[in-house]
């Protein structure tokens, strides 16, 4: 029953829809108005068929209708299903049409201003130091290290220098003997140092006791020493050169001087400007006779081969290379000790950090030449300042670059005191050749920075000599009268250093310092940099 009288309604609304469709067949469209009624009837007729067609409320097709944007010919409130409507599309007045560009154009806009506000912040992401925003701290050390090492490695050629060969170490003992006999001594006597390693290839770090173990050159050209009884196995292993010896040596109950006198029948002899006080008064009371190393001895190292030079170009122009490639990647937020830990490792990693030493110095903390403490971190407008070295068989490094990282900058005004050190450099090399004094090369570099009113401020020699050790002679100083020497290798280092103190006297607010080094070969027309080029910005180390 339910069934037939399903039906039946269904019957009854099909009738109901079609009398109603035929009654609207005058419209002249379905819709959108595109429709004919030929053409649309049929269509309805098999939808109508369909006995799952779902029935929609009215309110819910109203609102379809009202959301799709058409209105009604007819009463809005018939019960009929959407094929009983004629709809038309509702055309938009001037203003929705005047609103809906005003639209567009500020979403428009508002989508171009998205993207160049994101570019803009990718950009400053890029360039902004990664450890101003104190992420990367902790991890900088080891960053540092390798980001610089993919810039030096392709500098480690540099160091493929050869040692000083037997045959300079022997020509070497042979003019200090020919110095020693024009000096009027019967032999030159050091304890292991710098010259002992020019000599004889005993190294300065043979560690020095109570007990003198003492290399004698005689003014025969005779190499000999003095040690220790128990000592002598550990000496013997040294890989001193020499074409024969002679070895005296001494018990614990013995005097060692007077073993010395006994055994070698001296009687005037030259010291090493290194040896101790202690050895000088042994030797005394023993009845020998003491003086000083002469100047002409101490110029036979002072002026240097061309073996030498090869291994202080090496080692030199290595350094520098290696400040560069850290330079490239220092960021704003780093410590010192990233920094110094960074360059020693690249040093070992060379192959060369046996020698390695530092100073990296920030901001304020450079108005010291050498500075102090560590600890500091790397602030905006902040220079760096670096003073780094190593040793190449046995021949060491010595560079300063005042540097700023990439991205960092300084005040116009410290800007200008970089280049006023850096001229003061320029002058002082092109005065660096063979019969200027010392005191000269210093006083012309002095007189740049005095020029500027900055005199004052220069705290320190201009430079010093650079071999087996750090300072040697020649000393650039303003008492030195000394002549330079073709083959000399001397350091030149102006420099302004101005505390925080003085800067507030000054008008500003903080001390700095600036440096620039390089170590320079001294020749007829004046210097040459033996690290290869110098510096030509806070940027270009």
């Amino acid at each position: 029953m339910d069934a037939e009288r399903r039906k039946a309604e269904q019957a009854a609304e099909k009738a109901e829809a079609e009398a109603a469709w035929q009654k609207n067949a005058a419209e002249e469209a379905f819709w959108t108005g595109d429709l004919k009624k030929a053409e649309a009837e049929p269509l309805v007729k098999e939808s109508l068929d369909q006995e799952d067609t779902p029935q929609f409320p009215q309110q819910v097709i109203n609102s379809f209708r009202r959301a799709a944007g058409f209105t009604f010919n007819k009463d809005i409130n018939s019960s009929l299903l959407p094929a009983g409507d004629t709809l038309t599309y509702r055309k938009l007045s001037w203003k929705v049409y005047i609103w809906n560009v005003f639209i567009h154009v500020i979403c428009s806009l508002a989508l171009v201003f998205s993207f160049w506000l994101m570019y803009g912040v990718i950009a400053y992401l890029i360039t902004r130091p990664a450890n101003s925003f104190g992420y990367f701290k902790g991890l900088s050390s080891t960053s540092l290290e390798a980001c610089s090492w993919k810039t030096l490695q392709s500098h480690v050629s540099l160091l493929d220098v050869p040692a000083i060969s037997r045959k300079e170490f022997l020509s070497r003992q042979a003019k200090l003997a020919a110095a020693l006999d024009a000096a009027g001594v019967d032999v030159f006597i050091a304890e292991p140092s710098a010259s002992t390693s020019y000599y004889a290839n005993i190294s300065s770090s043979f560690e020095l006791s109570e007990r003198p173990f003492l290399v004698l050159i005689s003014k025969d050209g005779e190499f000999s020493y003095l040690a220790p009884k128990f000592e002598l196995g550990r000496i013997a292993g040294l890989e001193m050169v020499y074409e024969s010896k002679n070895v005296y040596e001494w018990k614990e109950e013995e005097v060692p001087y007077e073993v010395l006198k006994r055994e070698t029948g001296i009687k005037k002899v030259m010291l090493d400007e290194h040896v101790r006080y202690m050895i000088a008064a042994g030797l005394e009371e023993a009845g020998v006779e003491v003086v000083g190393m002469s100047k002409e001895v101490q110029q036979l190292r002072s002026v240097k081969t061309e073996g030498e030079l090869a291994i202080l170009r090496g080692i030199n122009e290595f350094t520098l290379e290696l400040v560069r490639s850290l330079q490239k990647f220092i960021k704003i937020g780093m410590t010192q000790e990233a920094i110094f830990d960074a360059a020693e490792a690249l040093f070992t990693r060379a192959g060369v950090g046996e020698g390695y030493w530092a100073i990296v110095l920030f901001g304020e903390q450079a108005a010291n030449p050498h500075g102090g403490s560590l600890g500091k971190t790397l602030g905006d407008e902040e220079f760096v300042l670096i003073d780094i070295g190593s040793k190449l068989h046995d021949y060491g490094s010595d560079v300063t670059r005042t540097i700023l990282p990439l991205g960092g900058n300084v005040t116009a005004s410290l800007w200008g005191v970089w280049y006023v050190v850096h001229a003061a450099q320029s002058t002082a090399i092109a005065l660096m050749k063979v019969n200027e004094t010392c005191s000269d090369v210093d006083a012309a570099a002095r007189a740049v920075i005095t020029n500027t009113g900055a005199g004052e401020f220069f705290t320190h020699r201009l430079g010093h000599g650079l071999g087996l050790e750090m300072h040697e002679h020649p000393y650039l100083n303003g008492a030195n009268a000394e002549k330079l020497k073709a083959g000399e290798v001397v350091t030149n280092e102006p420099g302004i250093y101005v505390t925080t103190e003085q800067a507030k006297e000054l008008g500003r607010d903080v001390g700095f310092g600036v440096r620039i080094e390089d170590a320079i070969l001294v020749t007829e027309d004046g210097g040459i940099p033996l690290t290869g080029s110098r510096a030509k910005s806070p940027y270009e180390p």
